[in-house]
Order: C-alpha cells, then sequence, then structure tokens
C-alpha cells in the first residue's frame, strides 16, 4: 500500500518479499468466498462474514485483479501469454458465475470487470504512482460508473443511490435467512439442546449475536433511520465496505501477480510496520464526522457515515502498524494468543471493539505525532 510501500524498491526487487502473509491472505479469500457451504455449527459467522462483504465472491474480485495486473504487465514488456491467460480465465469466470444476469448478478459482474478496467487505466496512465493511491484512484473512478449505470436503470423518480440500495437489500436479506436457516437446524438437534443446558451463557451470547445480525440487516423504519431512509445499517455502509474489499482484492491480485511475473508495475508492497499514507487524508475522516455531527447536514448523514468507516478504517490499519513496529515478533505471538483468550470471556464484538479504539486512536495520533520517526535506526523499511 502506500505507505506499505518501499519506494527506493521498485527497481531492485524483481519479486516480492516473503510469503507467510501472502499465503495466509490467499487462504482467508478462499475461506470467505466459500462462507456460504460453512457447516451449521459456524453459521452465525457465516452469516457475519456475508454481510460484511458486498461483494460475496471475493476470490471472483482477487481474480480480476491478477487479470488486470497481468495485462498492464504486458503493456511494460511482460509476457503477452501470461496476460492472455489471465485475461481468458477472468472472463470466463466472469461469465459464468453461477448468478442471473440481473439484480445482484448483473452488479457483481459490473463491479468485477470495472473495477479490473479501471485499476489497469490507473495503472498506466499514474505507473510512478504507489499502489494505495492507484487503488484508491481505480475504486473511486469505478464507484462513479457504478453509480452511472444504476442511475440509468433506476425507477422514474428514485436515485441511482435507491436503487443500489434496494438491490443490497434483497441480496442481504437472502444471506441473512439462508444463514439463520442453517444455524437454527443446529440449534434444533439434540447435541445443541444438551450444550445449553451445560452452558447456558455460551447459547445466550449466540442469541444475542443473531439478534445483532437480524438488526443489522434488517431495513429500520423510516421514522427512526438517518435522514429518513429504510435501508438497514449494514446497507448504509455498503459503500465503504465495497470500497475496503476492493482494496484488499487488489493488493492481494498486485501480490499474487508479481510472484507469478518478472515484468513489475510498480514497487513491492512492504510490511504492515510501514504503513503510511497522505496525511491530508485526515481531511475525509473530518468532513465524514462534520456531517454526522452537524444538524443541518442530516440528509449527507449516510456519505458521511461512509467517509467515517472508510477512512477510520484505514487510520486504524495504520495505528496497527505502529504497534507492530514497536511489538517484537516473539512478543506479537502472545498478544495474539492474549485476544484469542480474551474473545470467549468478553465476547468477540468487545474484543474487536477495543482493538479498533486503540489502533484508530494510535493511526490518528500518528499524523501529528510520527510514533516511528524516533525507532528509524531500530526498525528499518523492509518490505
Amino acid at each position: 500500500m502506500n505507505g506499505a510501500v518501499a519506494p527506493d524498491l521498485a527497481a531492485t526487487a524483481p519479486q516480492e518479499r516473503g510469503w507467510l502473509w501472502f499465503v495466509l491472505g490467499m487462504l482467508l479469500m478462499v475461506a470467505v468466498t466459500a462462507a456460504p457451504a460453512w457447516p451449521p455449527a459456524l453459521a452465525l459467522l457465516a452469516g457475519t462474514v456475508r454481510l460484511l462483504l458486498p461483494v460475496e465472491q471475493f476470490a471472483l474480485v482477487v481474480l480480476v485483479a491478477i487479470a488486470s495486473c497481468a495485462i498492464v504487465g504486458w503493456w511494460a514488456g511482460g509476457r503477452l501469454v501470461l496476460g492472455l491467460v489471465w485475461g481468458i480465465a477472468a472472463g470466463y469466470v466472469v461469465w459464468n458465475v453461477p448468478l442471473t444476469f440481473s439484480g445482484y448478478g448483473a452488479f457483481l459482474r459490473g463491479w468485477a470487470v470495472t473495477l479490473a478496467a479501471a485499476f489497469g487505466l490507473v495503472c498506466l496512465v499514474s505507473a510512478s504512482k504507489p499502489f494505495l493511491t492507484r487503488a484508491l484512484a481505480a475504486i473511486a473512478l469505478s464507484g462513479v460508473v457504478t453509480l452511472a449505470g444504476f442511475s440509468t436503470r433506476s425507477a422514474t423518480g428514485s436515485g441511482a443511490f435507491d436503487a443500489a440500495s434496494q438491490m443490497l437489500s434483497i441480496e442481504y436479506q437472502q444471506r441473512l435467512d439462508a444463514s439463520l436457516d442453517l444455524w437454527r437446524t443446529r440449534t434444533a438437534s439434540e447435541s445443541w439442546r444438551a450444550f445449553a443446558v451445560r452452558f447456558p451463557e455460551a447459547v445466550e451470547r449466540t442469541e444475542r449475536m443473531e439478534r445483532l445480525l437480524i438488526a443489522l440487516a434488517e431495513p429500520q423504519p423510516a421514522s427512526a433511520s438517518v435522514g429518513g431512509a429504510s435501508a438497514a445499517p449494514l446497507v448504509r455502509l455498503a459503500p465503504a465496505l465495497l470500497a475496503l474489499e476492493s482494496l484488499l482484492a487488489l493488493a492481494l491480485g498486485w501480490a499474487a501477480y508479481h510472484r507469478l511475473a518478472r515484468a513489475r508495475i510498480g514497487p513491492p508492497l512492504a510490511a504492515l510496520r510501514n504503513l503510511r499514507f497522505n496525511d491530508q487524508w485526515v481531511w475525509g475522516l473530518i468532513v465524514g464526522v462534520t456531517t454526522l455531527l452537524l444538524p443541518s447536514l442530516t440528509e449527507w448523514r449516510t456519505a458521511g457515515l461512509n467517509l467515517v468507516g472508510f477512512f477510520g478504517t484505514l487510520y486504524a490499519l495504520r495505528g496497527a502498524g505502529v504497534l507492530t513496529w514497536y511489538i517484537p515478533d516473539r512478543v506479537a505471538v502472545y498478544v495474539l494468543l492474549g485476544l484469542a483468550v480474551l474473545v470467549p470471556v468478553l465476547g468477540p464484538v468487545w474484543v474487536l471493539v477495543a482493538l479498533l479504539t486503540i489502533t484508530f486512536t494510535l493511526g490518528l495520533g500518528d499524523t501529528w505525532r510520527d510514533f516511528r520517526a524516533d525507532a528509524q535506526a531500530r526498525r528499518p523499511w523492509s518490505p
């Protein structure tokens, strides 16, 4: 990513360095894409994953990202056959994905193709820019094109946002119903009844999790929602979630391409501890918070919510980079084990909230106080 890019390595590193996090990322890609097929015992967790990913077929987005990089690599002097193979493979999968060519199926295909084309175009016209700048430009361009497409298909008197919201609301309800039906087959079994007798507190937590998923995915009454919109909370936050999902998919595609080909199209991704970006990006967060707080900007609160969600996550990642900079690798293992122990004690939601609060605070503070400046000599930058 931008701060996670080592500019001086662009010419000296023919391949990306390190395989551990790349392999883990690819395994995660496979796991979240297969979430609908998870067993009933994991149905609530699968439902959470399916609701947090606006594009459920995450592996398809990664595939088109690899194809885009391969075509740009051919233009930069790489092998034509590599670009053809990945391009044809991506086109075949996008065309044959088992979904209709309307509603969510059309959105999935349109977003995947538009994102790949936008990223390739940005890479061609801004070859000197780091990855994060290119990726965000491609996501912004894809968003504009997608909204334009929704506006041409929307009914008379409704906007592009209304058409997209309605499409996602239907899709989210189908995903939630499928996951809850699978979960209820689990809770109806004799083994679950015996488990409920022995561990009532654990059962109560699963019931709270089920109610939370329903509240996040079900439409709200118009009088109780922000700006009079009736969309569910996760539907209103879908643009930020889609941007973050696309950013991760482009990063995996970028890393995969540079492990498959020798023609570089940019500097390698560096370790999380090196993640930095332009400090002026804090204005995106400020604008989002302002729209949420000022009563006169009620109609812009959904946009503000997405700005806060997107830039807040970026700053949380930056804060995680600060933490990993100071925490030795051997200590990080024990920290992760400690978090794993806290999950059944406090619950995953509270552990996640606490972790995001700490990392976001560190990331935002790093904008004004470079926490890693005094440690440059001790922890050199490396991808």
